[in-house]
């Protein structure tokens, strides 16, 4: 990733699928937190789509809310279990390192800063982040943007905001948040 950015520019990086790719880690702890929370009576088989809460609810619709709220949580806790699942996106990583020093780098992410943290610390990136806006910075709700987020809380003009992001509907965020589309650099699905 041979990329010039200039000293004014703030770096806003996703975590998930565009600097590391939880996918395995992810579903790895899902399946652990479900077999336990179920005791055993039930399982979750990979695929391409990411488990989360809401897709959890349409593969397991027979399950409890309480269940589903015991299941997020035992996830939360396995989820460090299984960073050596999570593969990171290098060239991404070092111009993160790069142009730490000139430049404000943040992490943008809809994830919990104990996973975000979790996650950077196992890729020793922790120290190469100006801030880490996570879930819990953001204001909740269905039509909440992480980029006008963030672009609000780090008081940046969205002209000067420099998006790596992998999410089709997050690149059209960052739009709506301003940022000018020849300043999102899309990421593509597989890191390999």
């Amino acid at each position: 990733m041979d990329l010039e950015i200039p000293p004014e520019f703030v770096v806003f990086c996703d975590l998930d699928g565009t600097l590391v790719d939880t996918d395995y880690a992810n579903y790895f702890s899902y399946r652990r937190a479900v077999i336990e929370a179920t005791r055993g009576t039930h399982n979750v088989e990979f695929s391409g789509e990411r488990l989360n809460r809401e897709s959890l609810k349409k593969r397991l619709p027979s399950l409890t809310d309480a269940q589903y709220e015991t299941i997020a949580s035992l996830k939360a806790e396995y989820f460090a279990d299984f960073l050596s699942e999570t593969r990171l996106n290098t060239a991404l990583a070092n111009l993160i390192t790069k142009y730490s020093g000139t430049n404000k780098t943040v992490l943008v992410t809809c994830c919990r800063k104990k996973r975000a943290v979790e996650t950077l610390r196992h890729h020793n990136l922790l120290k190469w982040f100006t801030r880490l806006i996570c879930w819990e910075s953001l204001p909740q709700g269905r039509s909440s943007n992480k980029y006008e987020s963030a672009i609000s809380l780090m008081g940046a003009s969205p002209e000067t905001v420099l998006v790596f992001e992998n999410d089709i509907a997050d690149v059209e965020n960052a739009v709506l948040a301003g940022v000018p589309r020849r300043n999102i650099i899309s990421i593509p699905p597989s890191l390999e």
